[in-house]
């Protein structure tokens, strides 16, 4: 949303390419005033279809969720732009030195009318409105608090990732990519089980995946992936730990894939993919403390034969 507000109203002085990092191109948008024009309509075109990118070649997060609030926002900046334009005129013509005009005294009329029937209107639809019971006010959100917060978990993640990913870690932009997919597929499943199932099944699928994406951000999280792709001579088998984390999370979005295909089919949903054996950070951790607990425990044994 910052970069389509930049690229609209300030994109002759590239503002928008030095929000997104690209300092060099930003300095010629800004000598050149836009590219004559042409630059700046073709990065506005680019931002409004999605397709604006950082410094980094990565796509900016959250267009697919938010493209339709992208389109009011700017229709609603050229509307009100057209309307105060319009307002400007209207009011440079409806007054001169003599006070106001043929044309003012007509608008003038125009509006206390317009005001006096849309007062009207307002006290009728008031009046009307508290005759009826109250409406359940339908959620806002459809994917269910728990839920969400285990996607924005994801969403805090993903910075983490991005700066491993400028340094030219391919694993890393394969994170961040699946990341961005499931977080795209969680809102579709549940905007659609919202509308289109009982509410059953969407108690279901929050149950599911409030637990399937808790156990991938701790799969994800600074203490096990994050520490193995930052210090892989440390761990066992790495690049083994790095696929079985991608593959988990390939399979949950495919999963959510299947489920979005079976609401909009109207069938059951049915949960198939399975992450026990996904060793997150806490069981990492529990290994090792048991292991070093049992080998500390013998060598104490063994210390206090050797002093008899």
């Amino acid at each position: 949303m910052v970069a389509l507000l930049l690229s609209w109203t300030l994109g002759m002085f590239g503002a928008d390419r030095f929000y997104l990092g690209k300092t060099r191109s930003a300095l010629v948008k800004l000598c050149t005033m836009g590219g004559f024009g042409y630059w700046w309509l073709i990065d506005l075109i680019i931002t409004l279809c999605g397709g604006a990118r950082d410094q980094w070649g990565l796509r900016l997060e959250g267009y697919d969720r938010n493209k339709k609030k992208v389109w009011i926002v700017i229709g609603w900046v050229y509307g009100a732009a057209f309307a105060i334009g319009l307002v400007s005129a209207a009011v440079m013509a409806s007054f001169d030195r003599n006070g106001p005009t043929q044309f003012g005294w007509l608008a003038i009329s125009i509006l206390a009318g317009g005001a006096a029937v849309t007062g009207l209107i307002l006290w009728l639809r008031q009046r009307r409105k508290g005759k009826k019971p109250a409406k359940r006010k339908r959620q806002a959100d459809p994917v269910p608090s728990r839920v969400q917060a285990q996607v924005d978990r994801l969403a805090g993640l993903r910075q983490l990732y991005v700066i491993h990913a400028a340094s030219g870690n391919q694993s890393a932009v394969a994170i961040i990519a699946q990341i961005d997919s499931m977080s795209t597929n969680v809102y579709e499943l549940f905007q659609r089980l919202s509308v289109k199932s009982d509410k059953s099944q969407r108690n279901l699928a929050s149950i599911e995946y409030e637990d399937k994406l808790n156990k991938l951000a701790a799969a994800l999280d600074r203490e096990y992936l994050l520490d193995i792709i930052a210090n892989p001579h440390l761990w066992d088998e790495p690049a083994q730990r790095i696929h079985a984390v991608e593959d988990a999370m390939a399979a949950v979005d495919g999963q959510l894939l299947r489920n979005i295909r079976d609401v909009n089919a109207h069938r059951g949903l049915v949960f198939e993919v399975a992450l026990d054996g996904l060793m997150g950070p806490k069981g990492e951790m529990d290994s090792w403390q048991r292991d070093f607990d049992k080998a500390a425990g013998t060598h104490g044994i063994r210390r206090e034969d050797s002093q008899d």
